[in-house]
């Protein structure tokens, strides 16, 4: 593939590197931030601990 199409293979290899830094940058904001905190469901981590 690489040798028949040079520009899309970079630019398949520059799509697939950035989508996976967003989804690390993203897993790791959920982990840190924990947005769900203030969230008054059942399922989020203060109400679990409170149980």
């Amino acid at each position: 593939m690489y040798k028949d199409f040079p520009n899309e293979a970079a630019g398949l290899k520059y799509f697939t590197t950035a989508t996976l830094i967003a989804i690390v940058g993203l897993v790791a904001w959920i982990a840190v931030a924990n947005p769900m905190n203030g969230d008054a469901s059942g399922t989020t981590s203060v109400t679990v601990v409170h149980h």
